[in-house]
């Protein structure tokens, strides 16, 4: 069939548009798609990096954070008595021998416990509380309860508070020495600076073997006895240990 110059044109542009919608959907659509898929990939990179950014900015407060507690835990455990200075009898005696030779107290005797955990219970003063129906029966307003309340505060936050625990090491001894040495003793482990705390001391006049006089009654008997006389004494004494904290090594995190 023989085409004129007006079908030659309409035939040409319909050509023309079939060209562009196939090159469209050969190759613009399938770019636009990855494009697409590229920039919805970058968004959740985006996402992905600015998470990191925030925890690479949270290492160096997080690592301050750490180092200060180690720091502020360091402070409360040099508060103890070292773990290994006592972890036998001969180290826990060699530890507190320079108390006994300082103040001249003779050690006759030596018990040592083992090392137990222990809870450390609050010290505080336990009230009775008397006459608690007359004072309800009184109380219209409620003052006296808040009183009583006020005046138990303190021991009713420690009964509540959790309590906690610790390594504990007996040191019990029997001991000659004069009677103000023995005080200087007891002293002396009273302002240590470590946590060794007396738990009983009781001691008599020491037995001279040239006196055949009776027992006194030891009330009576201790009152007798003046600070350079000779005592025995028997002392039980508790030494705290915990473990330390190491140091964390906060450089090599990652």
């Amino acid at each position: 069939m023989k085409l004129n110059y007006r079908d030659k044109v309409i035939l040409g542009i319909v050509l023309a548009i079939a060209i562009v919608i196939a090159g469209y959907f050969a190759l613009i659509k399938p770019k636009n798609e990855k494009i697409k898929s590229d920039s919805d990939r970058l968004d959740s990179l985006e996402v992905t990096e600015n998470d990191y950014k925030t925890r690479i900015a949270q290492i160096e407060p997080l690592k301050t954070t750490i180092n200060e507690i180690v720091t502020d835990t360091g402070k409360v455990t040099a508060n103890f008595v070292g773990k290994d200075e006592v972890s036998d009898p001969v180290r826990l005696d060699r530890y507190m021998q320079h108390f006994a030779v300082e103040n001249e107290v003779r050690l006759t005797s030596l018990a040592v416990g083992d090392m137990t955990e222990t809870g450390l219970n609050y010290y505080y003063m336990e009230g009775k509380d008397i006459g608690s129906g007359l004072r309800a029966l009184a109380d219209i307003n409620g003052d006296y309860q808040k009183e009583v309340d006020s005046q138990n505060a303190e021991a009713n936050q420690l009964t509540e508070r959790p309590v906690s625990n610790a390594l504990t090491t007996q040191y019990g001894i029997e001991a000659t020495c004069k009677k103000k040495d023995l005080y200087k003793f007891m002293d002396a482990i009273a302002d240590y600076d470590k946590a060794v705390i007396i738990n009983s001391v009781s001691f008599t006049r020491a037995k001279d073997e040239n006196s055949n006089s009776e027992e006194q009654n030891d009330d009576e008997e201790k009152k007798r006895i003046e600070p350079d006389d000779e005592v025995e004494a028997k002392i039980i004494i508790s030494l705290y240990s915990v473990y330390d904290l190491p140091q964390v090594k906060v450089d090599e995190v990652q």
